[in-house]
């Protein structure tokens, strides 16, 4: 028999056993503890509950922490510009990521940058649940959005500005 993956035990004061066993087998018990924003609920059958849940998970608070290592391989044969590669490591919800960053200079004051995603995995039961796809295109956004970000901060501000 496998190991329970959670266990938790409470103790309920006012609830009699019997009580508690009649109400698991009506809806109006369920739709009262739910813990989502919104849950319809009713038997399809006498032990088969039905529902119908609306909840939030785009504002759902995730918290990482790990470490990002960048290994810089200097300029690439070929024209191909600066190649720095990077892979997450002591992450609890991110199993293995690795990938390129790539920096070729077109002018003198503009330059191409490529980021490049090799291997993605999830560790997360969270992140499992969503799906690898999903979960690459919430990368694949977060990407794009910090690319956007330091397009429009590089208007106004200088690298040299950084410290």
């Amino acid at each position: 028999m496998p190991d329970n993956i959670i266990s938790k035990v409470v103790e309920i004061n006012n609830c009699k056993k019997e009580d508690l066993v009649k109400a698991f087998f009506k809806a109006q018990f369920w739709e009262a503890i739910n813990p989502a924003k919104k849950m319809e609920a009713k038997f399809i059958s006498p032990n088969v509950l039905y529902t119908k849940i609306s909840d939030e998970f785009i504002n759902i608070q995730v918290e990482m922490e790990g470490e990002l290592v960048l290994q810089d391989k200097g300029d690439q044969p070929g024209g191909k510009g600066r190649l720095i590669e990077l892979n997450v490591r002591n992450n609890k919800d991110i199993r293995e990521l690795e990938g390129n960053i790539r920096i070729k200079a077109l002018t003198s004051s503009k330059c191409k940058i490529g980021i490049f995603i090799k291997n993605f995995k999830l560790d997360s039961d969270f992140f499992n649940l969503i799906g690898r796809r999903v979960a690459e295109l919430t990368l694949r956004s977060k990407i794009t959005d910090m690319l956007r970000i330091l397009e429009r901060w590089l208007r106004t501000n200088s690298l040299n500005e950084l410290q």
